[in-house]
């Protein structure tokens, strides 16, 4: 067992846009560093200069995914794409360069256990094709929005205030619109409902791909069944969570940052505000789903909890849809991990369920 650690090298990678620095610690702490281009031939040279017994850490980026596939497949080595947000080590240091940011890499492997590094889970092919998808039409969502923002805003520079952004909604109204306005401020116009048609159309060629495999892909139609969670809330989980990942759902929420934080000291001990971690997508789409839930009129024990949280222990409507929003995650979570159906469930206060045990007590005394 000695000896096998002895072989094993760790490889600190700290990946640049087109290059690399790349540090490995050796036998008795020797430490090498060399670096290279990150285009296919340079990577290629990058990976006859690992071995199978290595040990090898880069910061999480769609780059360190494409290479620790490549790294698995042509040196079978242990590869680790950490968490970036959580290696302080780094981020904190007075002293910060890429190579020295390879070097630290290489000493968190050396010195933590596996089970304690912020490792982020490698995703598939798939996986990767359909976060490339969701990050798109958030992009062109995003694009939209912010041109009619700007479009708006041509409007009240001309002293035009009675025309809203939701009258700048479809194209053929933009059109006419746009006809009240002279100058510059005519022709900045035109400019951006030309880019906002091809940016819708954009957008609803990527809903035509979100819908069609929501439609046709089993595990996305088992979470629609789900009050609040439609093809696009269905899509993007799928897309970032898999259930292999997390050993319960409790995991699940941590990693997406819809836990409170959690202040102690001595005997006190004080809930903040969630900590939102993770992608930040996922928990809009996953808050805009318990909003949509809390509206419908099956809305199960998830509407039930919201009503208690909101009208019986007086919380704010937006601490209760992110309660909400986090039940209905974890519920996701489980529908993905048992392969089962969604049955719909009465809730049940805590009160409620203390009154219960009461009840039960006293019939069996």
């Amino acid at each position: 067992m000695k000896e096998q650690k002895s072989l094993t090298r760790f490889v600190g990678i700290d990946l640049g846009k087109r290059t690399y620095e790349m540090a490995v610690v050796g036998k008795g702490g020797k430490v090498t560093k060399s670096n290279g281009m990150t285009f296919p031939e340079g990577r290629q040279c990058l990976y006859k200069k690992l071995r199978a017994s290595d040990k090898v850490a880069l910061e999480a980026c769609s780059l360190a995914f494409i290479m620790a596939k490549e790294m698995q497949a042509s040196v079978g080595c242990q590869v680790y794409v950490l968490n970036a947000g959580r290696l302080s080590i780094i981020y904190k240091s007075m002293k910060k360069t890429d190579k020295e940011d390879a070097l630290k890499l290489a000493h968190i492997l050396e010195d933590f256990a596996e089970e304690r590094l912020p490792v982020v889970p490698i995703p598939s092919d798939k996986e990767m094709e359909r976060r490339k998808i969701v990050a798109n039409y958030r992009r062109t969502d995003r694009d939209r929005t912010r041109n009619i923002n700007l479009l708006h805003a041509l409007f009240v520079a001309q002293g035009i205030t009675t025309i809203k952004r939701k009258d700048l909604s479809t194209g053929e109204v933009r059109k006419e619109t746009i006809k009240m306005l002279t100058g510059i401020e005519r022709d900045e116009a035109e400019y951006l409902v030309a880019c906002l048609d091809l940016i819708e159309r954009r957008n609803e060629k990527l809903e035509k791909i979100i819908t069609k495999e929501a439609v046709t892909d089993e595990q996305m139609r088992r979470l629609q069944e789900v009050p609040g969670v439609g093809p696009k809330v269905a899509y993007v989980f799928v897309a970032h969570v898999g259930a292999e990942r997390f050993e319960n759902a409790s995991q699940l929420s941590n990693y997406l940052g819809l836990v409170p934080r959690v202040y102690m000291s001595g005997d006190t001990v004080r809930y903040g505000q969630i900590t939102k971690r993770g992608n930040s997508y996922v928990r809009a789409m996953l808050v805009q789903g318990a909003w949509a839930l809390v509206r419908t009129k099956e809305g199960g024990k998830f509407k039930e909890m919201y009503e208690y949280m909101t009208k019986e222990k007086s919380k704010s409507k937006k601490k209760a849809i992110v309660a909400v929003a986090r039940r209905i995650a974890e519920l996701l979570y489980l529908l993905m991990r048992d392969e089962v159906r969604y049955v719909s469930r009465s809730y049940i206060s805590l009160e409620k369920k203390r009154a219960n045990e009461k009840a039960q007590l006293k019939i069996s005394a």
